[in-house]
């Protein structure tokens, strides 16, 4: 072997984004017509999933035999791979694989902290480099004979990743001083995918995972264990507990897996009848994800299967993933007090009948204000956007895609003046969040996006959990919403949908935050968690539980609806009352259960190409997919 050391630097696809080339079309503006449709008359909740029987044509309340099982679907990667194993080969894994010491309390890792991956030349890890590229940025090494001498650390949080295998292991001891050298000068961690322990490495002074192997379920294992999304046992006994979602077998968490087997051909059915052309779909039990899996194309003529990773449009579920999370904060802090007037924190509407409105009035949707933004106006102009920048089009919504100058402010100008009742009710509103998003930025002194991604997301790891995606994300990786045909007269795709969140730049109170299912499960697991995650606390359980539960004036909580509302057959099936989400027009829903503690997760891209397609509500997939959650919990024993 060649004593000289190689070092191959590879770029990262978790560390560069290269975007798509998409070309815009001009817009014709004086061609364009006004949309002929008020969109907020089809409403995004459950309540549309149940229709009559016979407009159904269904004798009984399945549309698919119940005998029914399997189904095929993608994402078959890392994460989902681990949810899919057999049970035996978990237990035997998770019993086989320890660690030496936490020096330095390194375990778990950070999502924030970069990453150098050094392996054998000849070695590959396409599993764990996959999943570390979800979970955080890295660059990668190889090196042959001597351990290599790596540049100096971009961040102070950067650590080492060493990985080794019995046929690298020999040349590894014999270079000792490259390994002091090596971590001399930053965090380091060895993983060893060996048959068993080795005296050698387990007296090293730096954290050793031993592995039993280097197939795909270890190097799976090794990604959720190095973010403590998985409990990791101690070679001197005790156990380092999870702190953070991971994927596991669904009977780890009680589930027989043939139960949830039957999602599978209830989303192919709705396929097939054009209902959406693919989904995402994601079941955390107990802090475990147990059913992670993709389904069908980004469209109907099925050129790109969805993956993992792909970002959908949320609509509102912005409200309670973004909105929401914000105001909390700032009650947490005792910055806000539902309890006031809007005219406390928005003195520029005085002049306004909204500043009387209560900010839990907001919340609640009890303020009786009209459904949607005043932007018919708007949408009759013809120099609203721009596919290059320039000194009239400064702010950025999509990639080649510009937003004129003062649009936003003259839209919440036209805010100030929209009429209140006299007295308060219950009408659901964008309009609401959108006076509450103007008091999160009044109040934190930033935009609200800014101030999500500080407090919340970045912190919590997630990457794919943002507004404005097409200006970070590669085109491929977003999921196209609707073929707009009257108004952008283009694919809409890492734009938001909603016209009005559009118009104010694509940061809304009410919608333009995009994400995968997997960043989205983060969110309310931490909301299960009693405000925790990752070993940080994010808000208060007392918060929690005030703005989860009913509000007092309807069914709904502050900020978010509550499944009560809206389907009590499922409460037949075991769901609490105490149920909190949210759902979107796109064909989006999210669901935690704290009695369960269970989250559902369903995306979607519904209204592709047409935004009047509303066979996924006939079908009430959402709901179905639901029930055969619930029916689901408790049905493993195992054997003694």
């Amino acid at each position: 072997m060649n004593t000289t050391s190689r070092v191959v630097v590879v770029l990262s696809a978790g560390l560069f984004c290269f975007f798509a080339f998409r070309t815009y079309l001009p817009f014709p503006i004086a061609e364009m017509e006004v949309p002929a449709a008020d969109t907020s008359s089809l409403v995004d909740n459950y309540g549309l999933d149940r229709f009559e029987e016979e407009e159904l044509e269904l004798s009984d309340d399945h549309w698919l035999p119940e005998i029914a099982v399997g189904g095929v679907a993608g994402g078959a990667v890392a994460g989902h791979l681990l949810d899919t194993i057999d049970f035996a080969a978990w237990q035997r894994y998770t019993h086989q694989i320890v660690l030496n010491h936490n020096f330095g309390n390194i375990f778990p890792l950070h999502p924030a902290q970069q990453v150098k991956l050094v392996r054998p030349v000849n070695t590959i890890f396409p599993v764990f480099s996959n999943d570390l590229g979800e979970r955080t940025n890295f660059r990668e090494f190889t090196w042959e004979g001597t351990l290599p001498t790596l540049p100096e650390a971009c961040e102070e949080q950067e650590i080492t990743l060493l990985l080794l295998d019995h046929a690298s292991l020999s040349n590894f001891k014999a270079d000792f001083a490259g390994l002091m050298k090596m971590y001399s000068e930053q965090p380091l961690v060895i993983l060893f995918f060996g048959q068993s322990e080795d005296d050698y490495l387990a007296q090293l002074p730096v954290p050793v995972l031993f592995l039993p192997d280097n197939a795909p379920t270890s190097q799976a294992m090794a990604a959720q264990l190095l973010y403590g999304a998985q409990n990791l046992n101690m070679s001197s006994g005790g156990m380092l507990a999870a702190s953070r979602l991971g994927h596991c077998p669904p009977e780890v968490a009680g589930i027989d897996r043939e139960k949830l087997a039957s999602i599978d051909d209830y989303v192919q059915r709705a396929i097939r009848k054009k209902a959406i052309p693919g989904c995402q779909v994601l079941v955390a039990k107990a802090g475990h994800i147990v059913y992670d899996k993709t389904f069908g194309y980004h469209t109907y003529d099925k050129l790109q299967p969805v993956d993992p990773q792909d970002v959908y449009d949320l609509a509102s579920l912005t409200k309670a993933a973004g909105t929401t999370l914000a105001v909390m904060e700032l009650y947490d802090k005792e910055k806000v007090d539902l309890s006031e007037r809007l005219q406390t924190y928005l003195p520029a509407y005085q002049k306004s009948g909204l500043k009387y409105l209560r900010l839990r009035h907001l919340l609640a949707h009890q303020t009786g204000l009209q459904a949607n933004l005043p932007i018919a106006q708007f949408l009759r102009k013809d120099d609203l956007f721009h596919i290059e920048k320039s000194e009239n089009y400064l702010t950025a919504i999509g990639k080649d895609f510009y937003i004129k100058n003062g649009v936003r402010d003259d839209l919440l100008t036209e805010l100030g003046q929209v009429r209140t009742p006299r007295r308060p009710f219950y009408r659901y509103s964008d309009v609401n969040f959108l006076l509450l998003q103007q008091v999160v930025e009044e109040v934190a002194g930033q935009p609200l996006d800014t101030y999500l991604q500080q407090y919340f997301y970045n912190r919590m790891g997630l990457h794919r959990l943002q507004f404005r995606p097409g200006l970070q994300i590669p085109e491929e990786e977003i999921v196209p919403t609707e073929l707009d045909k009257k108004w952008r007269k283009q694919v809409v795709r890492g734009e938001v949908h909603d016209e009005s969140a559009l118009l104010l730049g694509g940061v809304a109170g009410h919608a333009g935050l995009f994400s995968n299912a997997r960043d989205l499960a983060v969110v309310f697991q931490m909301l299960l968690n009693h405000g925790s995650y990752g070993g940080q606390q994010f808000l208060q359980p007392a918060t929690i539980d005030k703005f989860t539960s009913r509000n007092g004036y309807n069914y709904r909580g502050f900020g978010f609806d509550r499944l009560a509302g809206h389907s009590k057959s499922l409460q037949a099936y075991g769901a609490s009352k105490e149920t909190f989400g949210h759902t979107g027009f796109t064909g989006t829903c999210v669901w935690a259960d704290p009695d369960n503690d269970l989250v559902f997760i369903f995306l979607s891209n519904r209204i592709y190409p047409d935004k009047y397609n509303n066979k996924l509500q006939k079908l009430g997939l959402r709901e179905r997919i639901h029930k055969i959650i619930y029916q689901s919990l408790d049905s493993f024993q195992e054997e003694v």
